[in-house]
């Protein structure tokens, strides 16, 4: 058995979707599309280091692009496009059996087409360059698109059963408490 994996055939892949249901088919399409919103988040990420610009030097100074960086990228473009050609050969599922991607989608082309545009605007000038915090570069520049359409999201669990509560309250009550004496609230281990 070889150690690397191989991605499933055209072909095999075409054939596998004509047993899918409608549904499964909108799951995978999802799917795909947050696998590539993940690679196009992992080449913002790696695009200053592999230009040889890293966020941790100073202004105007300037480091060797870095060949692994420079590899992840063009690998990663490789895995995209066969994925956005999976997500054509599905449309093309939906199409043969007469329903309309666009309903397939969720979304009408036009509420597309606006806010595309309007994500176009807002980050006209702008790289994709997210090394500060969450996704957002320094000075709030760049956010790259997987913070805005959901793909990535932060936030707390609400949702809470009686026995969560119960164990979150145990948990609480073990840890000890809060002093002030730390200015910047962190955490020495």
């Amino acid at each position: 058995m070889s150690s690397e994996s191989h991605p499933i055939d055209p072909a095999r892949f075409a054939e596998a979707l004509t047993e899918l249901p409608a549904e499964s088919l909108a799951l995978k399409v999802l799917e795909i599309r947050n696998a590539i919103a993940h690679l196009d988040y992992s080449n913002a990420e790696l695009k200053p280091f592999a230009e040889g610009r890293p966020p941790t030097l100073n202004e105007g100074e300037t480091a060797e692009p870095d060949q692994d960086c420079i590899d992840a990228i063009a690998e990663n473009e490789v895995v995209i496009a066969r994925m956005q050609s999976r997500i054509e050969m599905i449309r093309a599922e939906v199409e043969r059996r007469g329903l309309s991607w666009r309903e397939f989608q969720g979304k009408p082309d036009e509420e597309k087409e606006e806010s595309s545009a309007a994500t176009d605007g807002a980050n006209a000038g702008s790289s994709n360059a997210t090394n500060g915090v969450n996704g957002h570069g320094a000075d709030g520049e760049g956010e790259h698109p997987a913070w805005r359409d959901g793909t990535f999201q932060t936030g707390t669990i609400s949702q809470l059963g009686d026995e969560e509560r119960e164990l979150l309250r145990q948990l609480q009550s073990r840890m000890p408490p809060e002093d002030d004496e730390d200015p910047e609230g962190g955490m020495h281990l």
